[in-house]
């Protein structure tokens, strides 16, 4: 056999077989199914929200299914494994499941739709998005659509984060198809901004640390900023140990304040006076 054709024909038995366990289990929350090849047989999971009604009591249900998926499929020694949906208000294929039933129950599809649509967001969405094709009020065939919150439609968050959900429901005008689109809250696109909320804290117990110390001098606030002293200033304090000076002049001997200055020109002055008095 081609290598191809072994690829279609196994593609194709994977649907056939998820499309009769989504018939059998339509009322169990069924989400989907993982097949995998083992050396001892095929492994099935099923996903549902409703593990109790797949196993049936004791074990009833579960060992009819595997009997029926070996004779039908032709599958080696199965071996079925029921995985439970821990929030399966976000799961896009359940919820279609339920839309559908709620369909089939007679309600009308904008009130289940709306409901669907808000336990969706109340369960901590970011986006939901509804559709229901056919014939739902008429015989002219529409398409309604839902829309709540926020729905990545291309790009790389369109194919990795949003849950698509695809199912059917039949009723006496014709087959109304549904599709369910969820956006999780948890996933971080690119356009967003998340705050670290451990950076902040840590910056602010910094600035707590090197907090500014105001000290009044009179009338004045000076900013005393703690700090290492610098060079000079350990060299103006081993000075200060060693002459036991009081006081110290910043200036060096070749500058000149000032007030000595005006000494200087008023000695003189005083000495001209007494030239001219001469």
């Amino acid at each position: 056999m081609p290598l191809k054709r072994h690829f279609i024909e196994r593609g194709i038995k994977q649907m056939q077989i998820n499309e009769y366990l989504r018939k059998e289990l339509n009322r169990s929350g069924f989400s989907g199914v993982d097949i995998q090849k083992t050396p001892l047989g095929v492994r099935i999971t099923l996903k549902t929200s409703r593990p109790g009604l797949v196993i049936g009591k004791s074990g009833k249900r579960i060992r009819e299914l595997t009997d029926e998926l070996q004779q039908r499929f032709d599958l080696n020694l199965p071996q079925i494994e029921v995985e439970e949906i821990p929030n399966p208000e976000l799961n896009a294929q359940i919820m279609a499941e339920r839309l559908a039933f709620s369909l089939d129950r007679g309600r009308q599809y904008r009130r289940a739709s709306y409901y669907i649509l808000r336990k969706i967001m109340a369960a901590g969405a970011k986006g939901v998005e509804i559709k229901v094709s056919g014939k739902v009020t008429s015989q002219r065939s529409r398409t309604q659509i839902f829309r709540a919150g926020t729905m990545a439609k291309c790009g790389q968050p369109a194919l990795e984060a949003v849950d698509k959900g695809l199912t059917q429901c039949i009723q006496k005008s014709g087959v109304l198809g549904i599709t369910v689109k969820i956006m999780p809250a948890e996933y971080k696109k690119g356009d967003g901004f998340y705050l670290n909320h451990e950076l902040i804290e840590k910056d602010n117990n910094e600035l707590e640390i090197r907090k500014l110390k105001v000290v009044k001098v009179g009338e004045l606030e000076v900013e005393e900023i703690e700090r290492e002293p610098t060079a000079e200033e350990l060299e103006l304090i081993d000075q200060i140990d060693e002459e036991e000076t009081k006081e110290i002049s910043l200036t060096t001997p070749d500058e000149k304040t000032e007030i000595e200055i005006k000494e200087e020109t008023v000695e003189v002055s005083k000495e001209e006076e007494k030239e001219d008095k001469d």
